[in-house]
């Protein structure tokens, strides 16, 4: 090897010395080298040494073994500004090489031999031979389109591209007295971003992510993993977006559906009734509205047996005729979320929607709905009305309840004034009626803004019994739900994957995919309910031991309240003092179950509250049945001592008459020290009205 040269190329400095090109390389070893920075530290770079012939040929030829040893970077630099000819094979450069620089060369000339050998003429983007058009006059600045005009004639380099087809190999070289460009490679990539750039957008896109997290894992995965940094910091959302919309245009044809309505109605039918969906289509006539229903056969049995209570809330946006979707969503026994029914409604109507209800009884005939919480919306609440009349129809009452979370939001704004929003807030969790109506008169009363005064008189102080708690201290299930929340996220679930320019069918593909992971995860919840057991740290083997004879979700509740025990320890509070399996908290009006109160006490009080017996009992409501056991379950206490308990009754009573027969000579004196005897007198009279045939019931009664 006398006649070779060796040179060096330490990878990462991201240029390759001239005297590379010149020559051609026969062999590669690689070692690493230590050098010393200005902090004196040591640093390792993997350098190749290259044996090369100076006198074989005058074009560097690269195989695919040197190649892959050069980074992004490098390759991208030896394409950028070319000094002598470059030889590569074919297909590593169409995947390797040119996809890395071809933001900054344009084609410009293009010739094609007999034999298949063709060459190609590039120039520099920024050459731009012609300039651009100047903007029309007296156009109004709000109708113009933002727009940026790139100056011409900057940059004259030319590069040849010669394709040999026997030999499956590329030549580049520059053009014969083509000059060197007059900018930087980042100035090309702010213009056009690379085809390797694209290429990983169109790869996220297809796995339909949403544009920002394409931008970020692209940027992130060019960056860290392809050294491309600088080519990848001028790629922008909009670009990310418009790459997403074409490719997924090609992806999404089946979900646009036919462009007539009637024939994309007609599609998803028979798309459904394929789904095994139970699906039927309505006019109302007079309203000139349709819509259609559409429901599995698991959802049918899931609303029969658990629609005691039913969610219900629309959204839009999900179909190009703004079709608005309705979802009934059910907890089932295993408390998990479930979907009971859908329908599209052509326009949000009472009318309209209160068919789709009446329809969907018709297909679950053993639905019979107690209560439907909602976020506050007069046409739901008029159509549940209209679908269900309750006793004047001889059939079960069904009332309105409304989402905590969406009147909190909506206080949030209307309410403005924090003090009077306070009030509401204390009388919304209030847990009994008159103290709700307190706090609400109160909230009245002290407010400033007179605004405000009328709002909460006009829509919130002669109906509190649909959004106050106290009405809801019957039933623990309603105590446990109180907000649509669950049902909200499933519709942004869905619409994460929607769009408003899919059809109906495009919807109803997506509705039937998500239904079917709700069933999936529904069945998972099931499988685990009665036989995974929890494991906790810090809690005694015999409280643990019984906690594993609950079903899975209660015992992550118990373990919960268990380890809240220490929390209040920490806190330095007493025990609670209990003297029976009743607390007054929040927890366990809802669960009936031993809530950390009972707990502590039973830990490190005076009274072992939690005998065998004891763990028995609250054992026994799930013992054939899961959730389910809240739906028709009432709280009842029986007190050791009878006489306690109707000494306690009466005196509830008696401050509970007290307190009406206050407020009504608190009304009454307002109204009389008025002055106006008219409005005394019709009080008086009002009240008379009221009360004489109560008392003249009473007086029935005690003289039979």
């Amino acid at each position: 090897m006398s006649n070779h040269v060796i040179l060096r190329l330490t990878v990462g400095s991201g240029r390759l010395s001239n005297p590379l090109l010149a020559c051609t390389i026969l062999q590669v070893k690689k070692t690493p080298t230590f050098i010393r920075n200005k902090y004196n530290r040591r640093l390792t770079f993997s350098t190749i040494f290259y044996i090369v012939n100076p006198s074989v040929s005058p074009a560097t030829n690269i195989d695919l073994l040197i190649s892959k040893e050069l980074t992004p970077s490098q390759k991208r630099n030896l394409l950028f500004n070319i000094g002598l000819p470059l030889e590569l094979l074919v297909q590593d450069f169409d995947s390797n090489w040119w996809p890395l620089i071809s933001n900054v060369w344009t084609g410009f000339d293009f010739k094609k031999k007999a034999n298949g050998d063709s060459s190609q003429t590039y120039t520099c983007r920024l050459t731009k031979h012609n300039q651009s058009s100047t903007r029309k006059e007296g156009i109004p600045s709000n109708k113009r389109r933002k727009t940026k005009i790139r100056p011409s004639h900057l940059c004259f380099v030319k590069i040849k591209v010669q394709r040999f087809v026997a030999e499956r190999k590329v030549h580049v070289e520059r053009f014969e007295n083509s000059p060197d460009h007059t900018h930087s490679l980042d100035e090309s990539d702010k213009v056009k971003r690379p085809q390797v750039i694209r290429n990983l957008v169109e790869q996220e896109a297809i796995k339909n992510y949403r544009p920002p997290a394409i931008l970020n894992a692209v940027k992130e995965y060019a960056a860290e993993t392809m050294d491309l940094n600088s080519s990848v910091k001028e790629l922008r959302l909009k670009e990310v977006t418009n790459i997403k919309y074409k490719v997924r245009g090609t992806l999404d044809a089946h979900l646009i559906g036919s462009p007539g309505r009637e024939k994309n109605i007609q599609e998803l039918i028979f798309f459904l009734e394929q789904k095994k969906y139970r699906v039927e289509r309505y006019m109302i006539s007079n309203k000139f509205t349709h819509g259609f229903v559409f429901i599995h056969q698991k959802q049918i049995e899931n609303l029969e047996k658990y629609g005691w209570l039913t969610l219900i809330d629309s959204t839009h946006k999900t179909n190009r005729y703004d079709y608005r979707l309705f979802t009934l969503y059910i907890r089932n026994g295993y408390s998990c979320w479930d979907v009971g029914a859908h329908f599209f409604v052509s326009n949000e109507d009472s009318d309209t929607i209160a068919e789709a209800l009446k329809i969907i009884q018709k297909f679950a005939p053993h639905w019979k709905p107690r209560y439907f919480l909602q976020d506050q919306s007069n046409v739901e609440a008029n159509s549940i009305k209209l679908a269900f009349p309750g006793l004047r129809n001889g059939e079960q009452e069904c009332d309105t309840i409304f989402c905590t979370v969406h009147l909190l939001r909506t206080w949030m704004s209307k309410i403005y004034d924090v003090k009077t929003r306070q009030k509401m807030i204390q009388a919304m969790y209030k847990r009994t009626k008159i103290g709700c109506e307190a706090f609400i008169q109160q909230a009245i009363d002290e407010c400033p803004v007179p605004t405000i005064k009328q709002y909460i008189k006009r829509y919130y102080a002669k109906n509190n019994h649909q959004w106050a708690l106290w009405a809801r201290q019957h039933s623990p299930l309603l105590l446990q739900v109180t907000s649509t929340n669950s049902l909200e996220s499933y519709h942004s679930e869905l619409k994460r994957t929607t769009s408003s320019q899919h059809g109906l069918i495009g919807a109803c593909h997506k509705v039937v995919i998500l239904d079917q992971k709700k069933r999936t995860d529904s069945e998972y919840v099931a499988f685990e309910f009665c036989i995974k057991k929890i494991s906790v740290i810090g809690v005694d083997d015999e409280i643990l031991n019984e906690l594993h004879k609950f079903p899975f979700p209660i015992q992550r509740m118990l373990a919960d309240e268990v380890c809240a025990v220490e929390k209040r320890l920490e806190k330095g509070k007493a025990t609670p003092g209990l003297t029976s399996l009743y607390c007054n908290c929040t927890f366990y009006h809802r669960y009936l179950l031993p809530c950390r109160h009972i707990f502590h006490e039973h830990m490190y009080g005076t009274t072992k509250l939690l005998t065998v017996d004891s763990w028995a009992k609250f054992q026994w409501m799930f013992e054939e049945n899961g959730f389910e056991v809240y739906m028709h379950h009432e709280l009842v206490e029986v007190d050791i001592s009878e006489e306690i308990k109707a000494e306690r009754a009466a005196e509830n009573r008696r401050l509970a008459i007290n307190e009406l027969m206050e407020k009504t000579r608190d009304i009454y004196w307002r109204v009389e020290e008025k002055g106006d005897e008219k409005q005394t007198g019709a009080l008086v009279e009002e009240l008379k009205s009221c009360l004489e045939p109560i008392l003249n019931n009473v007086r029935a009664k005690e003289n039979l």
